[in-house]
């Protein structure tokens, strides 16, 4: 399981969820409780510590193991078996009882140690007032002390958990980039086959422009698809290769692909531009006029800007870019933008699509 390069930067969240810190995880832990554990043996046994000899460490021992216990009952059952399967109320009441236990057992504790020594206890009596709100001081501090072990571990739950669900959504539409890097239309390579079969015959040369078309298009797909980056120039070369193979097939639509002469040397990732032409292609098929398509790639600086001009009377549907646009945002994360324009006076819909290649 990899992290992200933010979560590697974090040392809060590499100390909570690496192995490596776990003892020193619990050696925190345990310092944490034997500072509460000896607080409170201070504010109850200090004035008399000297008078009470041996009895003060035994106290201390015994109140330090008893929120030790207490601390991994927590950690280690109830967390994991109540809080994390949400159920809340079930794991409010144990909560409480315990740190309810807890104040018990340090009040029985104090009163045999003081009886043990023959030492008037500090408290005059465990139920006036003053007593009363010392329990209920000492309950809310041992309840805040447990609450903090508790979310500690719901936190790294929560960082664990949104980590899988982070990795499962990269799976996901690294899943549909790999379809999308697929994504050359297999209902042509079926036509063109058959459309080729009919053609050897009657056009033997036109049957052979074909093949070749097809076996450019399939050495592209098939070698520089399985790529992370190839050259601009190729990818446009390739549309170019698709294009003349729709158009040897069907010789319904018409196409032009206008490039600048700064592309030289720019990298993209493979397959990017199908979409785009599959879109146009698409809309202008449904065009009662013959269609045109235009291609212009132009480079200013660091910005790619890619725009595809094609006939369309009906309106744009952005949602049907979807796919590509998870492609672009897991490709160019904040450094991308996609708008689809129509001008319904000229009928001519236009994708623009502006890249970064900084750092790319």
């Amino acid at each position: 399981m990899t992290d992200s390069p933010i979560n590697k930067q974090t040392f809060l969240y590499r100390f909570l969820v690496s192995s490596r810190y776990r003892i020193a995880r619990h050696i925190l832990l345990l310092l944490a409780v034997a500072a509460v554990s000896l607080n409170q043996n201070i504010y109850t046994y200090g004035a008399k510590a000297e008078l009470l000899d041996h009895y003060v460490y035994l106290a201390g021992f015994c109140t330090l193991i008893s929120y030790v216990i207490v601390g991994y009952l927590h950690l280690y059952l109830l967390v994991p078996k109540l809080l994390l399967k949400k159920k809340y109320l079930v794991y409010i009441l144990y909560s409480t009882s315990s740190v309810l236990l807890l104040i018990l057992i340090r009040y029985v504790q104090e009163y045999w140690i003081f009886t043990s020594s023959g030492i008037p206890p500090v408290r005059s009596s465990y139920f006036n007032i003053v007593s009363i709100l010392d329990s209920l001081s000492d309950f809310m501090l041992n309840m805040i002390c447990i609450t903090g072990i508790s979310m500690t571990v719901l936190l790294k739950h929560w960082m664990i958990e949104n980590q899988r669900v982070n990795q499962l959504e990269k799976k996901q539409i690294q899943s549909e980039v790999d379809n999308l890097k697929e994504q050359v239309n297999p209902s042509l390579l079926f036509n063109t086959l058959n459309r080729t079969a009919v053609l050897s015959k009657s056009e033997p040369q036109k049957a052979a422009d074909m093949v070749l078309q097809l076996s450019q298009l399939l050495r592209y797909q098939l070698y520089d698809g399985a790529r992370d980056k190839v050259l601009l120039n190729s990818e446009i070369t390739f549309v170019n290769n698709y294009l003349a193979l729709e158009k040897f097939y069907s010789d319904s639509f018409d196409y032009q692909i206008v490039s600048d002469k700064e592309l030289t040397g720019v990298l993209i990732p493979p397959l990017l531009l199908v979409p785009i032409i599959q879109y146009a292609l698409k809309k202008a098929g449904k065009q009662e006029c013959r269609p045109s398509i235009l291609l212009q790639v132009d480079r200013e600086g660091q910005q790619i800007f890619i725009i595809c001009r094609f006939n369309d009377t009906d309106t744009p549907v952005i949602k049907e870019l979807d796919g590509f646009k998870a492609r672009l945002a897991l490709l160019y994360p904040d450094s991308y933008s996609l708008s689809v324009t129509q001008d319904k006076d000229q009928e001519i819909s236009t994708i623009l699509l502006k890249l970064n290649t900084h750092g790319k």
